[in-house]
């Protein structure tokens, strides 16, 4: 079933070409996000003046990494701030 609902794609990450293969329907997502870790990358090496490849992507990916964590720490705090302000409500009623 998987194989036949899968695309393969093409991504280039630093000069180099990977490929993958995922859901049909998340493959332009996947493109996208291959995008912003490649130029996340070329502004690391770019910023830093360092050639390294391998620690531009390391950096990339903790500074992905880290603004999830973040995002989903945002996401918590208001389903906090929702459950409590529905819980009022149902005390108000």
């Amino acid at each position: 079933m998987f194989a036949e609902d899968s695309k393969g794609i093409s991504i280039e990450i630093m000069g180099k070409q990977h490929q993958f293969t995922c859901p049909a329907e998340q493959a332009e997502d996947l493109k996208q996000a291959a995008n912003r870790l490649a130029e996340m990358c070329n502004d690391i090496k770019q910023k830093t003046g360092n050639g390294n490849s391998e620690r531009a992507l390391l950096v990339a990916s903790l500074n992905l990494s880290y603004s999830l964590l973040v995002a989903n720490n945002q996401v918590d705090h208001y389903q906090q701030s929702h459950d409590v302000l529905v819980n009022t409500l149902k005390e108000a009623l």
